[in-house]
C-alpha cells in the first residue's frame, strides 16, 4: 500500500474516516470506535494506552482557543472576568467532549504519517509446522 500526502492522511482523519485507506469510519457512536477498519484492516488501538496521546492534541487546542479568547475579550472588549470564568468552562466541558473523537483521529492520523511500517505489504501468515514421524 502507498503512502498518501500528510494532506489526504489529515483529511480523511478530519472526516473520520480511516487515515491509512480513507475506505471506512472510525467511529460506531459518539464515543465507541471500531477495533478495526473494515477496508484494509488497520487495527485503530495499536497497543493498550495508544490514544492518550491524542488527549494532548484535545488539551492543547482547547488551551489555545481559551487563551486568545481571554486575552480578546478581556483586554479588548474589556469583559469582566466574572462573566468570562462561568462561560469559558461551560466551553471547555462541551468543546472537549465535542472534540474527542477528531483528537483521536488526528493522533492516528500523525502516527500514520510518520510510521512507514503502516504501510508496508504484511506477509501472508506460514502454516505451522506439524510433528509428523516419518
Amino acid at each position: 500500500m502507498q503512502r498518501p500526502s500528510g494532506s489526504t492522511i489529515t483529511l480523511r482523519a478530519l472526516r473520520l474516516q480511516c487515515p491509512r485507506c480513507g475506505g471506512a469510519p472510525m467511529f460506531r457512536g459518539l464515543f465507541q470506535m471500531h477495533e478495526r477498519c473494515a477496508h484494509c484492516q488497520l487495527k485503530f488501538e495499536r497497543e493498550p494506552g495508544y490514544f492518550l496521546g491524542s488527549i494532548y492534541i484535545n488539551y492543547g487546542l482547547a488551551a489555545l482557543i481559551i487563551t486568545v479568547a481571554w486575552i480578546t475579550l478581556r483586554f479588548g472588549y474589556k469583559v469582566d472576568a466574572k462573566l468570562l470564568l462561568p462561560a469559558f468552562m461551560v466551553f471547555l466541558v462541551v468543546f472537549q467532549t465535542l472534540f474527542f473523537r477528531y483528537a483521536r483521529a488526528l493522533w492516528l492520523a500523525m502516527d500514520c504519517r510518520i510510521d512507514p511500517s503502516l504501510y508496508a505489504d504484511v506477509p501472508e501468515p506460514q502454516a505451522e509446522p506439524t510433528d509428523v514421524a516419518p
